[in-house]
């Protein structure tokens, strides 16, 4: 998910800005007063309401000195109140913040336990159905070759076959539990791999510039930026009407030869998505796409290429935290 980040809210007026303020307050009061002296203003106007003794208005300084009294006062109560409840809200903030981050290593770990229950369920599936496929069609093989018995011949021939339609079964569910080329090929000839089956199965054109995966990347990004793609090209043959897709990368390294950030970029020429989709209105394959960039600490965007058309996405997944926690 492309995450909103949660600020913290330092107080309105800092320390340098309240200093200044209330030396410029001061300096207003010197200078009133020294201008009242001079002037002598507090004579002029007890002259001037002298004569307006039954209007009270020889008692208007005074008033207003109280009123003054009273408003710093009830400035004072009010700012107390509101760095409280300040200081109460960047606690809360700070402590969703805390939460957000548990929650995003939680669900890396989450990710990272399924993915090795996967390759674990992947290579039993592999060991035990597969070699228990082959070893049926070898015995249904042997049955069809030594007996002469037309109904053992063609119930053998059906064992072969369905022992091949198991067989196929394994090794669909082994592509889906974890992509089998990822280890035997790497990243880079598996994303292509993948882009050219597509291309025959979807009839749309489908073009792959890989650069930099030959850097050492860990294992859970590799897995994200192949089931990112994966399911990008699932979402444009379903719903795009596209008639090209785009796919790159381009990654940064360290001086030793890792990996520090991932970029994937994938564009279509489709129909883009309809509008601005609330958030339970967007289909599980965008929401899976988010966690599982989100649970990286990366990033993710859906923009248009044009105007209601098109759509590009752009993954960005930082690597040094990921190395850090393993």
């Amino acid at each position: 998910m492309e995450e909103e980040p949660i600020l913290d809210i330092e107080p309105a007026a800092p320390p340098s800005t309240a200093a200044r303020d209330a030396l410029f307050v001061l300096c207003a009061v010197l200078v009133y007063f020294a201008l009242a002296a001079h002037f002598e203003a507090f004579e002029y106007v007890l002259g001037m309401t002298r004569g307006q003794e039954h209007w009270q208005i020889d008692e208007l300084p005074m008033t207003a000195l109280v009123l003054a009294i009273g408003m710093s006062w009830y400035s004072w109560k009010r700012t107390t109140e509101s760095r409280a409840a300040l200081r109460g809200r960047i606690a809360a903030q700070r402590h969703a913040q805390a939460l957000f981050q548990d929650n995003r290593r939680l669900s890396q770990a989450l990710l990272r336990i399924q993915d090795e229950e996967r390759r674990a369920l992947a290579r039993e599936l592999h060991d035990e159905f597969g070699q228990s496929c082959t070893a049926i069609r070898a015995d249904a093989s042997y049955i069809q070759q030594r007996s002469t018995d037309e109904p053992i011949v063609e119930s053998a021939h059906r064992i072969t076959e369905s022992a091949t339609r198991l067989n196929l079964l394994v090794r669909d569910m082994l592509g889906r539990l974890r992509p089998p080329d990822l280890d035997s090929l790497g990243l880079e000839a598996a994303l292509q791999t993948l882009c050219e089956r597509w291309e025959q199965q979807s009839g749309v054109s489908c073009s792959l510039i890989p650069r930099g995966l030959q850097a050492s990347i860990p294992d859970e990004v590799a897995v994200a930026l192949y089931r990112l793609v994966q399911e990008a090209l699932t979402n444009v043959a379903r719903h795009a009407g596209a008639s090209y897709v785009h796919v790159s990368t381009q990654v940064e390294t360290r001086p030793d030869g890792t990996a520090r950030l991932v970029n994937l970029r994938i564009e279509d020429d489709g129909c883009g998505l309809p509008g601005e989709l609330a958030p339970g209105q967007q289909g599980h394959g965008l929401v899976g796409m988010r966690e599982r960039v989100c649970s990286l600490n990366g990033s993710i965007a859906f923009r248009h290429v044009l105007p209601g058309q098109g759509l590009r996405i752009e993954v960005q997944i930082p690597v040094a935290h990921i190395e850090h926690q393993a």
